[in-house]
């Protein structure tokens, strides 16, 4: 993993974008970034530690792009009238999309990558946290902050690298065009493309694993792809599975079914390095869990208060399920992100809703997520799409299948909402992605309680 001099990365502050700087910082490389979130005074703890890790952070207004960079970072999420984009462009320097340039830092290690639609960012920190207990020293770069050690990227001293294989960016992005050694499909369902594109791109990832692929037995949609490689083991909670914890009993800190199905994809990942499963089992014992993943923000009076990275259809389910068990009523709290995406899976938000609610739950959203671009590939270009659908467009058709819902455009008025209604034995579980001000407003409501 060879660093280069001088690195511009364009929305830095992004999940995929962060732990690459950061790595390559650690690794003597001159790293500068922007990003609109900064600009915005957003998640502020976050981008102080990136500058103490040596990285110099600009406003996104193009004056900080000039000829002496070497290459300027981009992903799908950036769009090309962005000015540092549009100065970069002019002065003709390198552009290059994450995934490639994760392709050129990762040629040489033994790479283990988790893709897949739900569940990447647990799997990559519990792979990561079992090497690490094992003294196998990997390098882990994640999708989100890890509790061990509050953070979203460890620099090992091994040549084991292990990251999330994000499929976000198109046929250009890591599943596609990053080398793995191994590769892991933790589910596929409907997401950032539609099915039969998700199925595509990830038999690419698959079949180009070296050492062999892990899919879930559980999961049909990724069992369709079980030939792709020659070396293939599964995992899943059904005795089917080749790793399932009847065969392989495990004890977590992290709750959920959803979450020994990752343990279980971590465990069958670790067995094709050699690593004895009942020794992984014990390292994740110690393993806490990934930021805003079912994260407990406060108690108040009876009220438990959670925070979750859910977005799509799948992963709300499998986190309102975990949240709401034992409680009397739930208050489900989602902002969804993206006119585009929400548009996607409107009719899946509307059926998963409709199906978790009880008679006394309550399903409340704010408007959805903008951060200043809406962008879509389409025939292989990026192009700008309408806001043509609204949170509204989903609780009404929650509301019509006779379970309550309600869109309340602000989220300060979903505190107040909230303060005047819930009760001893309620749970209220904050729900979206791409927003970190979203732990910010849970723990607003904590303080309102």
């Amino acid at each position: 993993m060879n660093a280069k001099q001088n690195y511009f990365f364009c929305g830095i502050g992004g999940n995929g974008m962060s732990p690459l700087a950061r790595l390559l910082a650690a690794q003597g490389a001159q790293v500068i970034g922007s990003d609109r979130s900064y600009d915005m005074g957003r998640n502020k703890a976050f981008f102080d530690q990136l500058v103490l890790e040596g990285i110099t952070l600009v406003p996104q207004d193009g004056a900080a792009v000039t000829k002496d960079i070497g290459t300027f970072v981009v992903t799908r999420a950036v769009e090309d009238s962005i000015p540092d984009v549009k100065k970069a462009r002019e002065l003709g320097l390198k552009i290059l999309k994450r995934p490639l340039l994760m392709a050129e830092i990762f040629t040489h290690t033994e790479n283990i990558a988790i893709g897949g639609t739900s569940g990447k960012s647990t799997t990559t920190g519990m792979i990561g946290h079992i090497l690490t207990t094992l003294g196998k020293s990997p390098t882990v770069m994640n999708g989100a902050l890890m509790v061990n050690g509050a953070t979203n990227f460890v620099l090992g001293t091994s040549n084991t690298a292990v990251f999330e294989a994000d499929e976000s960016d198109g046929y250009e992005d890591v599943i596609s065009v990053c080398p793995a050694d191994i590769a892991v499909l933790t589910n596929i369902s409907l997401d950032h493309f539609q099915l039969d594109e998700l199925k595509g791109m990830f038999s690419t990832f698959l079949g180009k694993a070296k050492l062999g692929a892990v899919l879930n037995k559980d999961c049909e949609n990724s069992m369709l792809l079980r030939d792709v490689n020659a070396r293939t083991v599964s995992f899943g909670l059904s005795t089917a599975a080749d790793f399932n914890p009847t065969k392989y009993p495990i004890t977590l800190a992290v709750p959920g079914a959803h979450n020994v199905a990752n343990a279980m994809a971590a465990l069958a990942s670790c067995s094709l390095l050699d690593i004895d499963p009942k020794e992984a089992s014990l390292a994740l014992k110690s393993f806490l869990g990934i930021k805003r993943r079912l994260e407990l923000v406060g108690e108040v009076n009876g009220v438990r208060v959670i925070d979750d990275f859910a977005s799509n259809p799948g992963k709300i389910e499998a986190s309102a399920k975990t949240a709401m068990h034992g409680s009397k009523r739930a208050f489900l709290v989602f902002q969804p992100h993206g006119f585009q995406p929400t548009k996607m899976m409107k009719q899946g938000y509307i059926d998963t809703f409709s199906t978790l609610l009880r008679a006394e739950d309550e399903l409340l959203m704010p408007d959805i997520l903008y951060l200043g671009g809406s962008a879509n590939l389409v025939n292989g270009e990026v192009v700008a799409l309408p806001k043509d659908i609204s949170s509204a467009d989903v609780t009404n058709g929650v509301s019509a299948k006779g379970k309550k819902a309600q869109h309340v455009p602000q989220r300060s008025a979903i505190v107040s909402y909230l303060k005047a209604h819930a009760q001893a034995g309620d749970v209220i579980l904050v729900m979206g992605s791409r927003d970190e001000s979203l732990s910010d407003f849970a723990r607003e409501i904590v303080e309102a309680l």
